[in-house]
């Protein structure tokens, strides 16, 4: 029975692994779990699952993440409060199934350096990085030519430059596919989401620059390929649904009958890719600059780009304001070389600091 921590049980993702975890009752036990404020939920919980130890907040997360009788750490808190734990787990020689993209986005290099010293596995929520993951199953390292990441196509594609300039936050709110929280939906529509998961893609799969790519697929069945150096293209096709990407990390490295998702019908679909528009959607090549500077640039780029968002949701700035903000930051920051986890948290900070002064200038009055 393997026994299981969950860092944002509250959560969106922290709910559906317990949902997964309840449908294999003999397979895994719930040792830990923590929420930020949602005291009422938490001990809900708690109730069901008897675990260890509980935490709400950000202080006794080290301690949840560190518990002696766990064999693998979920972290999907949300924000910069799951570097800590997800280091200090991972120094404790506890697995790891990664959902926080602030993890890697800030600290990449560090994160993955302590993976192997410590000799254990990290292994991605997210569904893109998951399909990766399951895909280099297939073949070596050295044999990978690229892998490609697949976005969604909305109804912003269709949009002239002009029009993206007067897009509103009730514009953004819909998404058709995935369920998601309001910072992600921004993310998502200005492109910055799938720069951040270039950048985790850079770190977890150790991979150069030039074999990393984008792909637009409008169907959402592809979650992302790896093409080979023998012209071999594999990729990973399934229903929408983080569940299946959340079982697979739970049981790895075996795999098991889902209980909680439903099977991918392979009949009457339509499927498509499209290069990534990166003139008109200016925010998805920040992702490729970031890794290109490397060292405290993804942080700064994080930094920004939390302050922007928070900005357009004010009504303060335009939507087409937040990937030039964002862009002008990075151009005015001097990378750090080999920073310590201090100097990471102090460049996104800086970040953070730099945009503010931006927004100021270009306020909407």
């Amino acid at each position: 029975m393997k026994k299981i921590v969950i860092l944002g049980s509250t959560g969106h993702i922290g709910r559906q692994t317990l949902e997964v975890i309840r449908a294999y009752p003999k397979e895994f036990k719930v040792v830990g779990l923590s929420a930020n404020k949602n005291r009422r939920l938490l001990e809900k919980q708690a109730l069901e699952f008897k675990p260890v130890d509980t935490a709400i907040g950000e202080k006794d997360l080290i301690k949840i993440a560190t518990l002696s009788e766990a064999d693998l750490i979920v972290v999907a808190v949300v924000g910069l409060a799951g570097l800590k734990p997800t280091l200090a787990a991972i120094s404790a020689k506890k697995n790891i199934a990664l959902a926080t993209k602030e993890v890697l986005v800030l600290a990449g290099k560090l994160v993955m350096d302590e993976v192997k010293k410590n000799r254990v596995e990290l292994i991605p929520l997210d569904s893109e990085h998951s399909a990766i993951f399951q895909c280099l199953q297939a073949g070596r390292k050295k044999e990978i030519k690229k892998i490609i990441l697949t976005m969604g196509k909305g109804r912003f594609a269709t949009m002239s430059k002009k029009q993206l300039m007067k897009v509103t936050l009730e514009d953004i709110y819909e998404h058709p596919t995935w369920k998601m929280g309001n910072k992600i939906t921004i993310d998502s529509a200005t492109c910055l989401n799938k720069s951040f998961e270039v950048v985790e893609a850079k770190y977890l799969f150790d991979l150069p620059n030039d074999k990393i790519g984008i792909a637009i697929h409008p169907e959402h069945l592809c979650h992302s390929l790896v093409e080979f150096i023998d012209g071999s293209m594999i990729a990973e096709f399934g229903v929408a649904d983080m569940r299946r990407y959340i079982q697979y990390a739970l049981f790895y490295p075996e795999r098991k009958k889902a209980k909680t998702t439903s099977s991918f019908d392979l009949f009457n679909k339509t499927i498509t890719f499209e290069p990534p528009p990166f003139n008109k959607f200016p925010g998805l090549g920040l992702g490729f600059k970031a890794i290109q500077s490397g060292e405290t640039m993804p942080a700064v780029m994080h930094g920004a780009d939390d302050v922007v968002v928070e900005a357009f949701v004010k009504g303060e700035i335009r939507f087409t304001d937040i990937p030039e903000i964002i862009n002008i930051t990075m151009n005015n920051h001097q990378t750090i070389k080999n920073p310590d986890l201090d100097k990471i948290l102090k460049a996104e900070q800086w970040g953070k600091n730099y945009a503010k002064k931006l927004i100021e200038r270009r306020r909407i009055k």
